[in-house]
């Protein structure tokens, strides 16, 4: 995305969400910069669809990281994360059933599958609510790592003004 493309995508945020930009020079050069550093990989139409993807969403606006996960899933096709309870209860269901003797029935996503790769044998006998901490502080953190690789923000050359 370009300088130009940019500040359409910046003010299209802006004015969705019904906020002025701030007045001030050096302020609102700082926002174009923040946005433009987050942004400057991703399409213009990718940023924009996103923008009022989020607009349905959210009453809130959104930040330029926001703008770039929407971007990235609607590229890739990916869906967020599972909040770390919802993986806790697909996680208790699997492993119910693959102790049962039956094949899973629930999809187990890239950072189930991770979090209980990290967890090793000891995953299968989780059942207490001390268990579910540690799996859910695990799966934080490889929430974490994931989100690192997939939403990465390649180094720019461009001179901030």
């Amino acid at each position: 995305m370009n300088k130009a493309e940019l500040a359409q995508i910046v003010e299209q945020a802006y004015a969705t969400f019904n906020i002025n930009l701030p007045q001030e020079e050096s302020r609102e050069k700082a926002v174009y910069r923040a946005w433009y550093d987050v942004l400057h990989d991703i399409e213009y139409a990718e940023a924009r669809r996103a923008i009022l993807d989020l607009a349905v969403k959210t009453s809130f606006l959104p930040k330029p990281g926001d703008i770039r996960r929407t971007a990235i899933n609607a590229r890739t096709g990916m869906t967020q994360f599972d909040d770390p309870y919802v993986a806790w209860g697909k996680w208790i269901a699997i492993s119910g059933e693959v102790n049962s003797g039956l094949a899973p029935s629930i999809a187990v996503s890239e950072a189930l599958a991770k979090t209980i790769k990290n967890l090793g044998q000891a995953a299968y006998g989780m059942h207490t609510n001390g268990d579910r901490e540690v799996f859910i502080r695990v799966y934080d953190q490889v929430v974490q790592e994931l989100s690192s690789e997939h939403y990465k923000i390649p180094d720019t050359k461009m001179t901030h003004e």
